[in-house]
């Protein structure tokens, strides 16, 4: 088992990624080579960008919901469904299988205070 350290984006990756003694780049992650931290565990870092997840659009659950109109609004679908966001596969499935592999997971994305 792993531990991955998720960041928003590939430049939040690298800085954190700088910060270790060693690293590895890989095809969408980094790959920590560093004893002093993690308890000798392999650890990666990978990212996200943009939306790596996003609802389906509404004419996906229903043909009504393909144009907006006051009669049939609000969209409230049954169950949310959700699709990989165009041109965002290769990066989901790294994320993904480091996820999947992962014992701890660490998210280290930005994160909006009001």
């Amino acid at each position: 088992m792993s531990i991955v350290i998720l960041a928003e984006k590939p430049s939040q990756a690298k800085a954190y990624a700088d910060a270790f003694k060693k690293t590895i780049r890989k095809d969408g992650y980094i790959e920590v080579d560093d004893n002093r931290f993690f308890n000798g565990k392999k650890t990666y870092i990978t990212w996200g960008f943009g939306h790596l997840v996003e609802l389906v659009p509404p004419e996906k659950y229903k043909d009504d919901w393909k144009e907006w109109v006051l009669e049939t609004s609000p969209i409230f679908p049954n169950e949310f469904k959700f699709q990989v966001g165009k041109g965002k596969k290769k990066q989901f499935n790294v994320v993904k299988q480091l996820l999947k592999n992962a014992s701890e997971i660490i998210v280290a994305t930005d994160s909006v205070c009001n």
